[in-house]
């Protein structure tokens, strides 16, 4: 029941700004204030944050290097090759929903929107999921995304998700003209 109030007061509350440690981009977040900082394991990320204790929802991103930034797609098609050998590793089902297009900075976002299905001894449950791989700096992209846990309310975190991709993915704001220092 807990999850399920969370996911309803992602699907209505109003957004806030949430930025990086370096301010080298800002982005929106429901409910903003509840978020909290958090860490990745085995990824070092620019940003990363969770909902609520139970981890009712998480965002971040990384920069992945990329030698040219400026065909369409670029970014995402390396992002996509970077994560293929860890789906493999945990046995991870991607279903995408249709791909979504956004304007960011004067030109097309690709957003993708999924449902990823874990099928280790560990964790038999569904994520919704939605990213975006911008062309953020030179030589540089920033993919930045989010995952619900769907506990038995798919429909719900679907929902949030899809938010998420309409309202938050096209509206993040690089704020610098360099890639930031620091990873955490």
């Amino acid at each position: 029941m807990e999850h399920a109030q969370a996911l309803e007061e992602l699907k209505l509350a109003q957004f806030g700004w949430a930025t990086d440690r370096q301010h080298s981009l800002r982005f929106l977040l429901p409910d903003a204030r509840h978020w909290v900082s958090v860490k990745f394991w085995g990824k070092k990320s620019l940003v990363a944050f969770r909902y609520g204790k139970d981890h009712h929802a998480v965002v971040g991103g990384f920069i992945l290097h990329v030698p040219d930034t400026s065909p369409q797609g670029a970014c995402g098609q390396a992002f996509e090759k970077w994560a293929k050998p860890w789906l493999d590793i945990f046995d991870v089902d991607i279903a995408h929903d249709p791909p979504q297009a956004a304007e960011w900075s004067g030109k097309i976002l690709d957003i993708d929107r999924l449902v990823a299905t874990m099928a280790t001894v560990a964790n038999h449950d569904q994520y919704a999921g939605a990213y975006a791989a911008y062309p953020a700096w030179p030589g540089a992209c920033f993919v930045f995304g989010m995952a619900i846990p769907a506990r038995g309310e798919l429909d719900r975190a679907r929902a949030v998700r899809d938010r998420f991709a309409t309202e938050v993915l096209p509206k993040l704001q690089i704020t610098t003209t360099v890639e930031p220092k620091e990873s955490y």
